[in-house]
């Protein structure tokens, strides 16, 4: 290990494909890799309180509730309605009263504090969980899932933890990452 150079006051990070973030006290959001060697702030958001990311799109949630995306944008997983790559953040459509989100590979989840999940990106394996398999650019509510406590986001399967302490899965199950002892 080699320590990240310039950080200080970092309360959270998250790893990316070939880049990482960190969310510092002061709510501002650091980024590097992908041809940045050193830390840089990412502008155009201050506020923030939880960051995610993954293969090539990240999300920010701020203390006001909504949620900011930035990076690959081919399936709508930014939720701004387009699928328009954006390098500066951008909030994601309609969504207030947020407490969480994860990005998987091409989809994103919120959680918002009234315990409701809510969806958006690519679906080609149901991860969204909707019941069919139909890209969303924007988010929409996650059913058949209410009190939920955790989210977190998987290459193309999503998972819940609700408040009863039980776990919830759906998307792809080829090596049986849902978890219900079949690989369907």
């Amino acid at each position: 290990p080699v320590q990240v150079s310039g950080l200080t006051g970092v309360t959270a990070i998250a790893a990316g494909q070939g880049y990482a973030l960190a969310l510092k006290r002061n709510g501002t959001v650091w980024g590097w890799g992908t041809n940045q060697s050193a830390p840089v702030q990412v502008s155009g958001i201050t506020g923030v309180v939880a960051v995610t990311t993954t293969g090539g799109h990240s999300l920010a949630v701020k203390d006001d509730g909504t949620v900011w995306a930035w990076g690959w944008n081919s399936w709508g997983q930014l939720g701004d309605g387009t699928t328009t790559n954006r390098w500066n953040p951008v909030r994601v459509s309609g969504l207030t009263g947020v407490v969480a989100a994860a990005a998987g590979n091409v989809h994103s989840l919120a959680l918002k504090s009234d315990g409701t999940l809510w969806a958006w990106g690519g679906d080609d394996f149901g991860q969204l969980g909707g019941g069919i398999t139909l890209d969303r650019p924007t988010p929409g509510q996650v059913g058949g899932v209410s009190g939920v406590a955790a989210v977190s986001a998987g290459i193309v399967h999503s998972l819940a933890l609700k408040t009863d302490g039980t776990v919830w899965a759906w998307g792809a199950n080829d090596v049986g990452q849902l978890g219900d002892g079949t690989t369907n």
